[in-house]
């Protein structure tokens, strides 16, 4: 049996968004982070959405029933630290207001650049386009709880939660509608597949016997993502950044500490994969707890009374950067589809970049569609432009920095002489471009710009204000006193989990 998705009537659109004058049914597969924002964004430009989820849970009523209860078992990393830089809270700002007016709503933790300019930094003048520079820091389930009511209010959304999608309907490798899991098939204008790191749509697109396949590159991340949340005590408030910051790298590891909504923070570790001795010591509650206690810039996150665990030590492994290109050589594998979210393109979560790299295929999809209508061809020239104009920067800069960490590492590890580009690229970054952001204002500006995706990697390291001010900091690093100790040597931080386990 073949159906057309249901859809109303009723175009809904922001005032900041100008309806399409052809809306298109468009069947969105997976409802976390990108089918949501792509949802949000597609349903608001006037088109019809059919979203196809196969986790079938209830909405729970609160954002922290979302964190305590909810089971969204496609989403791994759920209740790992999140964050909504600046590149993406500006998204919402301009095409979904509401959206971030309900996540501030919902006790999320704004950081504009005044509130964290270094103290140092003697020019606290604002600058033009300071309105930018500001990041969210908010649970993951509390975002996608937020999207999801935002998105099942539109009047021109269907949710069909439960709904497993089995394949491509197609003809030849035109798509024109999904293959349901009982069965069924409908039919749809645009299939936008999202669904995560695990989506099979290369399967999906094989089945389609195209003479060109998509290609797919990828890397270890070289790390297992480790986290853990905690709520604040009556009474107490979240911690301030201090000059020690909330994190760093201490070569072995690295560690941050990452504010939430509703009084919630959490601390995350960065752990070599090889690592498994380490690994297994902080999966241990009590272990975890102690090796927290002797970080340096922890402290203000680990104070006695101020907080209590809310969770159990959760882990997140098997990371890699991956980037799949579904134009080869000029040609589309397949029209009709449109690939977005980690299913497309994923890098290191540490960098805390998905949610961004999602709502900017949700942003880049919108323009496309109001550009090419109901040209298939076009419409997969323009999303492969947008992948490699927009979105492939990052994932290259994710894959130089995580090869340049396993070579330091393994050197770490083995005794072996460091790797001489990575070792100075290191060098160069902890002793000139960060001591350069601590102690001037536009520097900052520039890294913070970087960090949050408002600028393309490449902008920073190009700037020669930035460069000249990196460089001048590296020449007298010399001069300025040892830095403090972060933490302890791994022998001594192993020393200290087995004490708090015996």
């Amino acid at each position: 049996m073949t159906t057309t998705p249901q859809s109303s009537t009723v175009a809904s659109a922001s005032p900041a968004n100008s309806p399409v004058a052809d809306p298109q049914n468009i069947a969105v597969v997976g409802g976390g982070m990108a089918g949501l924002l792509a949802a949000l964004v597609l349903a608001r430009d006037g088109h019809h959405i059919t979203v196809y989820e196969r986790d079938d849970t209830d909405v729970p009523a609160t954002a922290d029933e979302a964190f305590d209860k909810w089971d969204r078992r496609g989403a791994a990393h759920a209740r790992q630290s999140h964050a909504i830089l600046a590149r993406l809270r500006r998204i919402l700002r301009d095409r979904a207001p509401d959206v971030l007016e309900e996540l501030m709503a919902q006790g999320a933790t704004e950081l504009s650049v005044e509130r964290i300019l270094p103290p140092d930094i003697d020019d606290r003048e604002p600058r033009p386009g300071d309105e930018d520079l500001a990041l969210l820091c908010v649970r993951r389930l509390t975002i996608e709880w937020v999207l999801r009511k935002a998105v099942t209010a539109e009047p021109n959304v269907v949710w069909r939660g439960g709904v497993g999608v089995a394949g491509l309907l197609a003809d030849g490798t035109d798509v024109r509608g999904l293959r349901l899991d009982d069965g069924t098939t409908v039919e749809a204008d645009l299939v936008v597949v999202g669904g995560g790191r695990n989506s099979p749509i290369l399967d999906w697109i094989a089945e389609l016997g195209g003479a060109v396949q998509p290609v797919e590159e990828q890397s270890e991340a070289g790390i297992v993502y480790l986290s853990r949340f905690y709520r604040l005590r009556d009474g107490q408030e979240l911690p301030l950044l201090t000059k020690d910051g909330a994190g760093g790298d201490i070569g072995y590891i690295a560690f941050a500490g990452f504010y939430g909504d509703n009084n919630t923070f959490s601390i995350t570790f960065g752990v070599p994969t090889n690592d498994r001795e380490l690994l297994a010591a902080l999966r241990e509650p009590s272990a975890w707890e102690a090796a927290i206690r002797t970080l340096k810039p922890l402290d203000p996150w680990t104070a006695d009374g101020l907080a209590e665990p809310i969770t159990d030590v959760e882990s997140m492994a098997r990371l890699k950067n991956r980037v799949r290109r579904f134009v080869v050589d000029g040609t589309p594998v397949a029209t009709g589809v449109v690939v977005i979210g980690d299913a497309a393109l994923a890098t290191n979560p540490w960098y805390g970049k998905g949610c961004s790299l999602a709502g900017i295929a949700a942003e880049e999809l919108s323009r496309a569609l109001k550009q090419h209508g109901r040209d298939r061809v076009g419409l997969a020239h323009a999303m492969d432009t947008a992948v490699r104009e927009e979105l492939e920067p990052h994932y290259a800069m994710a894959v130089r920095q995580d090869a340049d960490r396993i070579k330091l590492h393994t050197s770490m590890h083995d005794g072996s002489e460091p790797d001489a580009m990575a070792a100075a690229t290191r060098d160069f970054v902890l002793n000139g471009l960060l001591p350069a952001t601590r102690v001037d204002a536009d520097v900052f500006r520039a890294f913070f710009r970087s960090f949050n995706m408002l600028d393309k990697p490449e902008v920073l390291m190009t700037d020669q204000k930035v460069m000249a001010a990196a460089f001048a900091a590296h020449a007298k690093k010399d001069e300025r006193p040892p830095a403090p100790k972060l933490g302890p040597e791994r022998d001594e931080f192993l020393a200290v989990m087995a004490a708090a386990t015996a």
